[in-house]
């Protein structure tokens, strides 16, 4: 890591909770950023259904903690993730299996849903960085959806958000890039 690495992920884990708390109220943050609303989305879905709530946030914020972690391709550990080896390294803190590569999360897709039904602490799945090859390259775990976004915390080997992130798939290349969404957790 660079002598930045501790400062951003310090202040992103404190803006994504600040934001995370403020939305709770109903309120906005200067962190957080208003996007157009798409008209697939539903309103009233922000971070988790009532029942599954604790598991689900915990999850999420357990994945926040690593904001900042760089990417290393074949990574696994909080020394530096991969794509897929942040996914299961998540996933495996809660109990939930999941294939080691993106290539083989095709085996997931009996647990598929349509993308208005997706849910926090779902797989999204996205080709690699050519959208032609329309198999898995990439992939991440839905962490907020409402009516105006859908937010996903994934690591990303782009110069631009390098490391774990999370990005507004609304505000970024990724729509063009979209495979599948698939149900990872128990649903209410």
């Amino acid at each position: 890591m660079n002598g930045l690495s501790m400062p951003v992920r310090v202040l992103s884990k404190h803006c994504y909770r600040s934001i995370l708390a403020l939305s709770l109220l109903g309120l906005s943050s200067a962190c957080s950023a208003s996007s157009v609303a798409p008209s697939v989305m539903e309103a009233g879905r922000s971070e988790v259904g009532q029942s599954s709530h604790s598991q689900t946030q915990q999850m999420i914020d357990f994945a926040r903690d690593y904001i900042g972690t760089d990417y290393v391709w074949g990574g696994t550990s909080p020394k530096g993730f991969d794509c897929s080896g942040f996914i299961q390294f998540v996933y495996h803190k809660f109990d939930i299996s999941i294939p080691r590569t993106t290539a083989n999360y095709p085996k997931l897709y009996s647990k598929r849903v349509d993308f208005e039904h997706a849910q926090v602490g779902d797989l999204i799945i996205f080709t690699g960085t050519d959208p032609n090859i329309r198999k898995p390259g990439h992939a991440g775990i839905i962490t907020k959806i409402s009516k105006d976004s859908l937010h996903f915390i994934h690591s990303s080997s782009s110069k631009k958000h390098f490391g774990v992130t999370e990005t507004n798939y609304f505000k970024s290349g990724y729509p063009k890039r979209y495979l599948s969404i698939v149900q990872m957790t128990a649903k209410p």
